[in-house]
Order: structure tokens, then sequence, then C-alpha cells
């Protein structure tokens, strides 16, 4: 399977994967219920592990893809851009949501420190994945790309 392929099939499930397990997570904080609790952070431990894959099929893809016709190089640029700061935040949140899990069972006086922070960073993860996602996109769908791309002049000044 090429890159670009597996970079097509895995850049959602962090996405996805982080929102739902931020929602799993705080219903669970909500109804002080363990299992739900676990539930979502061990969602947000998936989405997490997902997420390397996926910048790294990304880094091969954009090798494969810059030089189509059709495609925009600005909109590859600013997905790239954000998707630095996507992986270390998800990064940090896979390592709290581990912390979260083993602090359960063998540091229960971590746990409200460790949930409470997987809830915050993984809810940054997140939203920084918006305007990734949304470059992303606009990479091959110039349907998407309407107004958004500065013209010649502009894109030559940066």
């Amino acid at each position: 399977m090429e890159p670009t392929h597996v970079h097509l099939l895995t850049n959602h499930i962090p996405i996805l994967g982080s929102i739902f397990g931020c929602l799993v997570l705080a219903i669970g904080m909500i109804l002080k219920n363990k299992s739900v609790e676990v539930t979502g952070v061990a969602t947000i431990l998936l989405a997490a592990m997902f997420t390397v894959p996926a910048y790294l099929s990304g880094e091969e893809a954009e090798h494969i893809v810059e030089h189509l016709q059709g495609i925009s190089e600005f909109q590859l640029e600013e997905h790239e851009e954000h998707a630095e700061l996507s992986l270390w935040l998800m990064i940090a949140a896979g390592i709290l949501s581990l912390m979260s899990i083993v602090s359960y069972r063998w540091a229960p006086h971590l746990t409200k420190v460790a949930r409470s922070s997987t809830l915050i960073v993984s809810a940054l993860a997140f939203v920084s994945m918006i305007p990734l996602a949304n470059h992303g996109g606009k990479i091959v769908h110039s349907e998407l790309r309407a107004g958004d791309e500065p013209s010649q002049s502009e894109h030559e000044h940066h």
C-alpha cells in the first residue's frame, strides 16, 4: 500500500478519536464512572497511536502528490505546518492517557490530575486538528479553496 493510501486511511482516526475520547472521558468524569472514564482515556490513547503513522505517511504522501496537476502547494504547506503541532499535542495526550490508565491501578492519588490533564491536552489536540483537516481537504479539492489562497504576488512575499 502506498503512503498516500495509508495517510488517507489513518488521518481521520486521530481527529475522531480525540473528540470521541474527550466526550466519553468528560461524561465518565461527570457521572463519576470509572469504566466510562477508562474507555475515554483508552480511546485517546488509540487515537494518539494512529497519529504517528498518519503523520509519517503524510510526509511521504507529500512527495508523491506535490507535483501533480491540481494540487495546491499553498494548502499543502499550510497542512504540513499544522500537522507538526497536532502531532506533538497528540503524543502528549497519548502519554497523559497512558499515565491516567496506570494511575487507576498503581497511583490512585494521581488519577484526578492525570485524567484532567488528558482531557485538556486531547481537547487542545482536537482543536489543533480543525485547521489541519481543513487545509488537508483543500489540497486536492479545489472547490473548497474559493478565495482562500493568496494571489501570486502575495505568495511571493511569504
